[in-house]
């Protein structure tokens, strides 16, 4: 930039409010009390913000965060992420960080179902047992909004986190829900009981549902109120080595790529094993965006007459018209490349009759991610090889 005396003009995005018509980006985040903070925001009460501003005017403002919370820099570092995002929050008070994660399907049904993602943070002191059995919670809370058909994805602080003892997640069974260590060690003095999933929200919020959040050419994190990385508390990343078993672990954390300026987040786990078909969240955000397609689809279908023919066999006609609603909810999903490819299939030879249940078979082809790319790279002399 030049150092001439001039006048600087920086053009912003987001000041409009516009929002994208995908309710993909649609968020969450839920607080507890705090230490006597926000004393004019309702407890249990679902408030909508588009911008940073909006929670000013609530008055959230970053003189209301101190040592213990730290909702306006989660909800100052969404909206850095993501300037067109959509956020609901929710204040309520609760002993525990396992309380305060039992109220997010309270949260969402407030929200009327509308929330795809939610972070959850807790002012109060917690080890990483307590964690844990937040993450457990978490899980509960998650299936039933399933069962509900208002799927969302969890994202949890893991308070109490010690990266030379972190345990593995991968054994908690938990296929909705992520733990964020990572913090900007130069915010540890101001937020040392914090981990920036307010960061992570943002970035899940901005992706598409196929989208992982690690890809380095549309995720770099680095900007104002995150500048270092380092883990919840303010401990420095040691060694690489740390970072692999932490990695290897299933915690979500931020790195540097050697060679690369910025930031960025290492991967996107969820709480259970690798092998399993819902380890990362845009595998869930994708299956749950398919789940509410799908429902929706079908739902003015529900208790109508179905025709059968003289076997009781669904006829063609029939068996296609239902396969051909499913077909048009999922093909957006591919146009906008969020699955690779579907198929649906309506077997006729149900016996409708005696059940009452239509089935239907839905499978959808994931789109790939590139977590390694492998080179063979060598030497090579024309002149050293026989062409004879």
């Amino acid at each position: 930039m030049s150092t001439l005396n001039d006048v600087v003009i920086t053009k912003l995005s987001g000041g409009l409010g516009r929002r994208t018509p995908e309710q993909d980006m649609v968020s969450g985040l839920l607080f507890d009390e705090g230490s006597g903070i926000l004393s004019s925001l309702e407890f249990d009460k679902v408030q909508r913000l588009v911008s940073l501003e909006d929670a000013e005017a609530l008055g959230i403002t970053a003189d209301f965060d101190n040592h213990q919370q730290s909702v306006y820099y989660q909800i100052q570092q969404f909206f850095r992420m993501n300037p067109s995002g959509d956020l609901y929050i929710m204040r309520t008070q609760a002993a525990s960080y396992e309380d305060v994660v039992g109220k997010a399907m309270d949260m969402q049904e407030k929200a009327n179902g509308n929330i795809r993602q939610m972070a959850i943070i807790c002012s109060k002191a917690t080890t990483f047992a307590q964690t844990q059995a937040a993450v457990a919670k978490a899980q509960t809370q998650a299936a039933l909004a399933y069962t509900d058909y208002m799927p969302f994805e969890v994202i949890l602080e893991g308070k109490g986190f010690d990266a030379d003892t972190a345990p593995s997640l991968a054994e908690l069974n938990a296929e909705n829900v992520s733990v964020v260590v990572a913090m900007d060690l130069e915010k540890a003095v101001d937020y040392p009981n914090t981990a920036a999933v307010g960061l992570a929200l943002g970035a899940v919020s901005k992706a598409k549902v196929s989208e992982n959040i690690a890809w380095i050419e549309k995720f770099n994190l680095t900007g104002e109120g995150f500048a270092k990385a380092g883990f919840i508390g303010g401990q420095e990343i040691k060694t690489l080595g740390t970072l692999s078993e932490l990695n290897d672990k299933r915690y979500i954390f931020t790195k540097t790529h050697t060679g690369l300026a910025g930031l960025y987040f290492n991967d996107s786990p969820t709480c259970t094993a690798g092998t399993s078909d819902f380890a990362y969240v845009e595998n869930n955000r994708t299956i749950n965006k398919a789940t509410r397609l799908l429902r929706t689809a079908l739902l003015p279908k529900l208790a109508s007459p179905v025709l059968v023919d003289i076997d009781g066999k669904l006829p063609q006609s029939v068996s296609k018209s239902f396969e051909g609603l499913c077909r048009s909810a999922l093909e957006a999903m591919v146009a906008n490349q969020e699955v690779s490819a579907f198929d649906v299939y309506v077997d006729p030879k149900q016996n409708i009759l005696a059940t009452s249940e239509l089935k239907v078979k839905a499978e959808i082809t994931p789109i790939g991610t590139a977590r390694k790319i492998l080179v063979d790279l060598g030497f090579q002399n024309p002149f050293g090889i026989d062409k004879a």
